[in-house]
């Protein structure tokens, strides 16, 4: 080959071609890479003339290889640069055009469910998308067989496929194709090159576009990679959002289950419920109506900030503010049965949802009543078991504060599943509360009207002792012609009178809840004297002997606080007690013990009648409780045990060893006294 090459026609012939054909410089490679001994005695042979020549062809070799070399690290670097895989893959066509003196370039991938090859870039002026099936044209038969190819006579090669250039109007001379493979060794697209300006692509070519496609294959593989990032970041992005709501949500109907557990008042409850729901669901307006014997109450919540009437006026009531700050309004009407989306819910007892502007007649009563145009509605019922107490609905949905498309977004949306949802859940609270407040205003009326009745039929009882012996010391008197016998019966009938209005005095008190004491310095002797003469008229004629002691020891005081009346009351309230348990006569012991401790006073008030039966112990102090009494009330030791708490004092009982019952009282004092 070197004395081929080393004659003037032969260089002269190679250096003309070294910049028209690809082979002038396969040859000059082919020369320059003999051995150096061989090539250094071919070029002492040349004339200067012919060396000027072959420098010449060997600089246009090496500007070339630079141009390949440049090509390279500038796809390289915009591998680096840029994640956007369509502006990448048109550079490295465009490279591919240029280092390969082409006149087009195409890339094509390959659809992983059908298999089909489809240009994702055409370099040139192709805007026409290709699609071939496996195995057709060129381009297909290397990405079925993954083998690349080099073809210097497009139309005489019968796997070319011509209709692609009818398609296209491109005229295909010759053409170099390369699999594009990924990490894995799948074929996942074809680059294809298309007419050498001159001459026909060489193995360098080859060797070239083999680089370029796998620096493609890294590119496609790193922008797949980059978007599943991206699709995962967006995926993690929604669902923080989600959890968020969720989180709020939770935290809402927390709210709505803890303002519905301490609330006393329903409206105020309501009102507050209906803006929870408000801020739950984005929404203009929410209403609970509620199913009544007359007619149904409704309790409307809307928000006029920026809500029209149906004819587009503005629905703010002239309040409208260039804060965008909610404009809340809470009213209350009754409205008859029949009437409005939520009658329809309660007779039907299925949930009502109309989308945006198609909610139509339907919605006009919702209009009417709340003063805005609805134009979307969800409403759910209520349910107290089987039966539908009342519906809650929500009206004209709109972007939550917190969506970032909320500016962009001026018209009402429609409510979702998710809406129908936590509408639900908040129904469901709202229902189960009403309903309770319901079951036990019930049976508040119920018990009301059943302790009245106890309380009438003791007080009868109670009444009909002093009368009949009103009645017969009435009688008496008439047929006593003795004045002293008249003034004995008379005493008897004032002892029965008084008796009635202490009665009466008592009843009336503990019925009205009274609870006012006064508090005063009490002289304990002077106390017990007082007791003393109450209960020889309350005992009297019962069977029933009595005693009352002071019991102080050592330097005890002699005085001690608390109400002196209220207290007496007590004590003659606890000696009836006892007398009524031993209707054939027993004994009755009041002690006032005061020692060295002057935190307390205690009064003990003992019997011996059969002590507290068991089945009563744990409601003895309850209203109506009464045992073995026939004329009881039932109200004594309730009265006592009032008596007793607004002192802030404390009673207990005791069933004693040898009989009957003993009730202490522990007044506490103040440490000065």
């Amino acid at each position: 080959m070197s004395e081929d090459l080393i004659t003037s026609d032969s260089i002269t012939q190679r250096s003309a071609l070294r910049a028209s054909s690809p082979d002038a410089h396969d040859v000059l490679l082919t020369w320059l890479n003999q051995p150096e001994h061989e090539l250094a005695d071919a070029v002492r042979d040349l004339s200067p003339e012919q060396i000027t020549r072959l420098l010449s062809g060997i600089g246009e070799v090496f500007r070339r290889q630079v141009t390949k070399f440049t090509g390279m690290q500038e796809i390289g670097s915009a591998l680096g640069q840029t994640m956007h895989l369509d502006e990448l893959l048109q550079l490295i066509m465009d490279k591919i055009v240029r280092l390969m003196d082409a006149e087009r370039a195409t890339l094509f991938l390959v659809d992983p469910e059908t298999g089909e090859l489809w240009s994702k870039v055409a370099q040139g002026d192709i805007n026409t998308e290709i699609r071939l099936q496996p195995g057709e044209g060129l381009a297909g038969w290397v990405a079925q067989t993954g083998t690349s190819i080099n073809v210097r006579d497009a139309y005489n090669d019968e796997r070319f496929q011509r209709g692609v250039d009818l398609q296209t109007g491109f005229d295909t001379r010759n053409m170099l194709c390369q699999p594009v493979r990924n990490q894995e060794g799948e074929i996942i697209g074809v680059v294809q090159v298309l007419n050498r300006a001159e001459g026909s692509f060489s193995d360098q070519d080859e060797s070239l576009l083999s680089a370029i496609a796998s620096q493609t294959a890294v590119a496609i593989e790193n922008s797949k990679l980059y978007l599943s990032v991206l699709e995962q970041n967006t995926k993690l992005e929604r669902a923080r959002m989600e959890l968020q709501h969720k989180v709020r949500e939770l935290d809402l109907l927390y709210d709505v289950e803890r303002e519905l557990s301490a609330a006393v008042d329903l409206e105020e409850l309501v009102e507050s419920i209906t803006q929870k729901t408000l801020e739950l669901i984005s929404a203009q307006a929410s209403a609970l109506t509620l199913h009544e014997a007359e007619h149904n109450r409704m309790f409307v919540m809307v928000n006029r900030a920026g809500a029209k009437t149906c004819d587009g006026g503005d629905a703010s009531n002239g309040r409208a503010t260039a804060t965008g700050e909610p404009q809340w309004e809470f009213s209350t009407r009754d409205i008859p049965h029949g009437y409005g989306i939520a009658s329809k819910v309660i007779a039907s007892k299925t949930t009502f949802r109309c989308d945006t502007g198609g909610c139509g007649e339907v919605a006009d009563a919702a209009s009417d009543e709340i003063g805005i145009c609805v134009e979307s509605v969800i409403c759910v019922p209520l349910f107290d078991e089987d039966e539908c107490i009342g519906a809650l609905e929500v009206m004209n949905r709109v972007p939550s504060p917190n969506d970032s498309m909320a500016p962009f977004i001026d018209q009402p949306l429609g409510f979702s599943e998710d809406d129908r949802k936590v509408l639900t859940l908040i129904a469901g609270q709202i229902a189960s509360t009403v309903a309770a407040r319901r079951h036990r205003y019930k049976q508040e009326k119920v018990e009301r009207l059943s302790a009245i009745g106890q309380m009438l039929t003791g007080v009868v009882h109670d009444l009909k002792n002093p009368i009949a012996v009103i009645s017969g010391n009435a009688q008496l008197m008439v047929r006593a012609d003795d004045r002293e016998k008249r003034s004995e019966y008379a005493a008897s009938i004032n002892k029965q009178f008084e008796h009635l209005n202490q009665m009466t005095r008592e009843l009336l008190s503990f019925a009205r809840g009274e609870h006012e004491i006064t508090m005063a310095e009490v002289d304990l002797e002077a106390f017990n004297a007082e007791v003393d003469e109450l209960l020889l008229h309350e005992l009297n004629d019962t069977g029933v002997t009595y005693e009352t002691k002071l019991i102080r020891k050592n330097d005890a005081p002699k005085t001690a606080k608390f109400d002196a009346g209220k207290i007496k009351r007590a004590i003659m309230n606890l000696a009836r007690n006892a007398a009524e348990a031993m209707p054939d006569g027993g004994h009755f012991e009041m002690r006032v013990e005061r020692d060295e401790n002057p935190a307390e006073i205690r009064f003990v008030c003992s019997d011996t009648g059969p002590g507290v039966p068991e089945d009563i112990q744990a409601t003895l102090f309850d209203s109506f409780v009464t045992s073995g009494k026939q004329n009881g009330t039932g109200l004594g030791l309730a009265i006592v045990k009032k008596i007793v708490d607004d002192h802030h004092a404390s009673i207990t009982y005791q069933n004693q060893a040898d009989g009957g019952a003993a009730f202490i009282i522990r007044i506490p004092q103040l440490a000065s006294i």
